[in-house]
């Protein structure tokens, strides 16, 4: 093959040209600290730095929600700790009004009156938010305060302040839990519903209603305590009883004496009834107010629903005080706020291995990111000493390249003609 002189210079610019593109990828690697500028320099480093990336992200904001789930957890422990500590006054207190040596005049005029200032206490605490304004006794309602407190002028016949007291406290919240994502497809509740924490006396709800003879007309379902239970067509009452049963459920089903259904909680909380899809099985059976079927306190009228939450257990003791009666002040009053505290300390417990699991969570998190930056580092810096290196080189060769082009580029006719 014939050489000509155009032919070397078009391999020696192309040689050059080679030699400036490998001179300038060496140069802004050093200058941006980043070894791939465009997927083209590496397709597979660019796709492990993409997924790497998406990973380091992710786990930036997972540990965002450890950080805000751990601190309202934390929250709601000191919260829990100040209803405790009110908790164990109003037993103090109790024990103090039983012992048989007060008046009339100090347990309705001194010991009721603190036990009321108590009570407005509770409810205060009960319905707190955090630093943005959300309920954290409310379930998933945050629109609304979750304990709305009643009064009424009928205080044990005018007793105290004329019987101008609280009579009564309203659960408005839900049995939803605020939650956070801690990892991929893992989520923890961060909250705790009112209508457990704050309940005093384990429940029951007699529906008064024979069904005997009650027969399901369909496949329905209904929730309690928000699972749901699947009824089939020509179910009785006792197939219903035996499903409620065997659900993941703190609440215990019987026949009572009337061919009625029973619901009776194992633990303090208020029972949550819900007819789902349109169905009418807890109407049907008596159990669930047809006129008001939304929960919560949506019990049918007939019903005999007993157990009293936190609120209702302080507010009897002190109608107890009013009326000066120390055997219910020694006897039932006692036993109830124990239990109060029983299931206060319960739910502290709670939430105190829900803090130990996220801060052990929050530390794995925290290896991962080091992992995970350690390996996107590797896959996208560049390497000071082995770059500069290369540049040095690279600069060597180039040098080398010109000066063997300025060899090989001989003169050529037009040098002589001048």
């Amino acid at each position: 093959m014939r050489i000509t002189q155009t032919m070397i210079h078009s391999d020696l610019v192309l040689t050059l040209n080679r030699q400036n593109s490998a001179i300038e990828k060496v140069e802004n690697g050093l200058s941006t600290g980043v070894k791939i500028q465009k997927p083209s320099d590496d397709p597979i480093g660019s796709a492990n730095h993409n997924i790497l990336s998406s990973r380091l992200n992710e786990l930036v904001q997972y540990d965002r929600n450890v950080v805000d789930a751990k601190d309202r957890m934390n929250l709601i422990d000191g919260q829990l700790s100040r209803v405790t500590d009110i908790l164990q006054r109003v037993r103090e207190l109790s024990v103090q009004a039983a012992n048989g040596t007060n008046g009339k005049f100090e347990l309705s005029e001194s010991i009721a009156r603190e036990i009321e200032q108590h009570l407005l206490a509770l409810v205060d605490l009960a319905n707190i938010k955090d630093s943005t304004g959300r309920n954290l006794f409310g379930g998933s309602v945050t629109e609304r305060e979750s304990f709305v407190a009643v009064f009424s002028n009928n205080v044990v016949n005018g007793g105290l302040d004329n019987g101008r007291a609280m009579s009564g406290v309203v659960y408005q919240g839900d049995i939803l839990t605020q939650k956070r994502e801690i990892e991929r497809g893992e989520q923890m509740d961060v909250t705790v519903p009112g209508n457990k924490v704050f309940w005093g006396t384990n429940m029951s709800i007699a529906s008064n209603y024979n069904a005997q003879q009650y027969i399901s007309r369909g496949n329905q379902s209904f929730s309690i305590d928000g699972v749901r239970i699947e009824v089939n067509a020509g179910d009785s009452l006792k197939e219903i009883v035996k499903k409620i049963n065997s659900a993941p459920l703190d609440v215990e089903a019987s026949i009572g004496a009337q061919n009625d259904l029973m619901l009776t909680t194992k633990s303090p909380h208020q029972i949550w009834l819900e007819d789902l899809d349109g169905s009418t099985v807890l109407q049907d059976i008596g159990i669930v107010d047809g006129n008001n079927p939304a929960p919560g306190n949506n019990y049918h009228p007939s019903a005999v629903v007993s157990g009293k939450s936190m609120f209702e257990v302080i507010m009897q003791l002190r109608d107890d005080l009013i009326r000066g009666d120390q055997a219910e002040i020694g006897g039932k009053d006692l036993e109830a706020v124990d239990m109060a505290i029983d299931n206060v300390l319960r739910y502290r417990s709670e939430v105190g291995a829900r803090v130990n699991r996220i801060e052990m969570h929050e530390r794995r998190l925290a290896t991962d990111k080091s992992y995970t930056q350690e390996l996107l580092s590797k896959n996208q810096s560049v390497d000071i000493v082995e770059s500069i290196v290369d540049l040095k080189w690279l600069e060597s060769v180039h040098g080398y390249a010109l000066r063997v082009g300025a060899d090989m580029i001989k003169p050529s006719l037009m040098d002589f003609l001048r």
